[in-house]
């Protein structure tokens, strides 16, 4: 009897175990349209800071549009996400760099300032207005990952398209398009430093494939990230920074028409 009991108990094991797994296994094949897609996920971990330029009234360097240019290096890492949930868990191995440089409005400096003044009384400067976000942009970026190598499409004057290359304006149209989404609030502000703000930001931006597997290829990377700012020198003309950013990056072969 007792051998019987053994046996319906890892009967009931093996079915139990076997009711689970199958739960989990909800997999299906891809859409017939990534067929004609290479994705890729990554996870990019950044420092970079604000340039300065002593000639400058403020003391910080800026592009045409007057924004404040946010230079960055960074390593790009594959990652691992839980199977259930897909929520990421670790970083895996290195698999690239990337490098660029951020264009930020001035309308970020007053937000810096202002939590920078908030840090050291306790308490919100008057009259600052927090927008529900501030626009942001990149200059220049370059990825490199795995094999291929890809730019924004603003660092590429004659990015492929069907019928020719693209002209300057619509160039323009299709680099980053970023937003940091102020309106939600600081992810924190003084609890990874003394001085720390850390921002959500988010955007997507046209690249193209330089080198690599995938050279000649277009398609758009997106980021979804945070960043910390170490307000701590803002006094002295010293804005520093780290990013994550979680990247996604889609390439197709442009359409011959």
């Amino acid at each position: 009897m007792q051998t019987v009991k053994n046996c319906l108990a890892a009967t009931a094991l093996v079915i139990g175990v076997g009711f689970t797994a199958s739960s989990f296994a909800d997999g299906a094949p891809l859409p017939p349209i990534d067929g004609l897609l290479k994705t890729y996920f990554d996870k990019s971990v950044v420092a970079g800071s604000i340039g300065k330029d002593s000639s400058s009234p403020d003391g910080f360097a800026h592009d045409a549009a007057y924004n404040l240019l946010f230079n960055y290096t960074g390593k790009v890492y594959s990652v691992e996400t839980n199977g259930r949930t897909g929520q990421l868990t670790e970083l895996e191995k290195q698999v690239g760099t990337i490098e660029g440089q951020a264009a930020f409005p001035m309308s970020f400096a007053m937000l810096a300032m202002g939590m920078k003044t908030y840090l050291d009384t306790g308490a919100m400067p008057d009259g600052l207005v927090i927008p529900p976000v501030i626009d942001w942009t990149c200059n220049h970026c370059k990825l490199i990952a795995g094999d291929n190598t890809y730019v924004s499409i603003v660092d590429t004057p004659a990015a492929p398209a069907p019928g020719g290359v693209l002209d300057a304006a619509s160039i323009e149209a299709m680099r980053m398009k970023g937003r940091a989404f102020t309106g939600l609030g600081p992810v924190e502000v003084g609890q990874l430093s003394a001085k720390s703000m850390s921002v959500r930001m988010a955007g997507c931006s046209a690249v193209v494939g330089v080198a690599g597997p995938d050279a000649g290829k277009v398609g758009t990377l997106c980021v979804n990230g945070t960043f910390t700012f170490d307000l701590s020198g803002i006094a002295q003309g010293n804005i520093v920074g780290t990013g994550t950013s979680n990247c996604v990056t889609v390439m197709h072969k442009p359409l011959a028409m």
